[in-house]
């Protein structure tokens, strides 16, 4: 418990400098882009490893392993009761961008069910979270997209605040 309640302190103090005049524990539209979306994990982390290849973008997969329950789950050491998990804790899943929801760009595999918006039931390889509309957004997919022409971008909401 002391342990959460620090973090949260560090990840509001961390956000207010870097957020000055933004609002924290709000929901913060972002472009995400899709380089493929599938129901087979396999074929998703394949997708992910040539995508990082050919994109020359790291591969992170956040430790997360297929779950049978939720998708997409952290281990069990990383999964707190909190985190949507059972009584133990486990499974959990943190969308990627939660808590923070700045900008990235690298390649890893995520579960769509965590996305608002998004359909269901989907591994999805993303390759980068942008700010809406922006030009970076429209760069970065304009590059994907030389190499996987069905690369898209598509709008979200990112969690921005506390993970309880």
């Amino acid at each position: 418990m002391i342990k959460k309640i620090i973090s949260c302190a560090l990840l509001i103090f961390a956000a207010h400098n870097t957020f000055a005049q933004d609002e924290f524990n709000v929901e913060v539209p972002k472009d995400i882009i899709i380089v493929n979306s599938t129901k087979d994990y396999k074929l998703a982390l394949s997708t992910a490893k040539k995508a990082s290849a050919s994109l020359h973008k790291k591969l992170d997969l956040r430790g997360l392993m297929p779950n049978n329950k939720i998708g997409l789950s952290m281990s069990k050491g990383d999964c707190m009761e909190d985190a949507g998990g059972d009584e133990t804790g486990y499974p959990c899943y943190y969308a990627r961008g939660d808590g923070a929801a700045i900008n990235d760009d690298y390649i890893s595999v995520e579960y769509s069910n965590a996305y608002k918006g998004f359909t269901k039931g989907y591994y999805i390889v993303v390759a980068a979270i942008t700010d809406v509309k922006s030009q970076d957004m429209e760069n970065k997919l304009a590059a994907i997209k030389k190499k996987y022409p069905d690369a898209y971008a598509k709008r979200t909401f990112i969690w921005r605040g506390c993970m309880h």
